[in-house]
């Protein structure tokens, strides 16, 4: 689910639709403290966060609640989006762990771009941080310890705290010879 925030009802509904036409599953929230709630959620994959919900336009509330998602979904990609977008405020943004930065208005095309590809790069950290099966981390264990000991069955052995039978009956369950 993809969390829309922005106290303009029209952005709101705008990125709604874009999203909807494009087959995701969106919620749109106006204020920090309905965002807030949302994230704390587990099924949350993007957010994409307007960097003034008030009349000021610093882009100071987007940044602490860019600070604040940060810690409550440290795995969650957020762009940041912002009608009075400045340099430093994006460098800002980004260096404070924000995947991209667009300004409104924006270009339907373009902004679906970064979206796909922020929920693309989600996807594929999820992925690599994926532990492995047993037999998968067994398997890279013993192909480790034999490049170590440059194929040195005795030496592999010792290195992973077992028999050379045990390594050798190992090597043969993974295919590995």
């Amino acid at each position: 689910m993809i969390l829309i925030v922005d106290d303009d009802r029209a952005i709101r509904l705008s990125i709604g639709l874009m999203l909807k036409q494009a087959g995701m599953e969106f919620e749109a929230v106006s204020t920090e403290e309905e965002a807030m709630a949302a994230v704390r959620r587990a099924d949350l994959e993007l957010v994409i966060l307007d960097m003034n919900l008030t009349i000021s336009t610093t882009g100071r509330q987007g940044i602490e609640m860019l600070q604040g998602i940060r810690i409550l979904a440290p795995e969650v990609p957020v762009i940041m989006l912002s009608a009075w977008a400045t340099v430093p405020l994006a460098v800002e943004g980004m260096g404070l762990g924000a995947v991209d930065f667009v300004t409104k208005p924006w270009s339907n095309r373009d902004f679906m771009s970064k979206i796909r590809s922020a929920l693309k790069r989600a996807a594929d950290a999820a992925e690599a941080s994926r532990p492995g099966t047993l037999d998968e981390t067994e398997r890279e264990a013993i192909a480790k310890a034999l490049r170590t000991a440059d194929g040195n069955l005795s030496e592999a052995a010792k290195l992973l705290g077992i028999t050379r039978q045990s390594l050798y009956r190992r090597m043969e369950k993974f295919g590995l010879k």
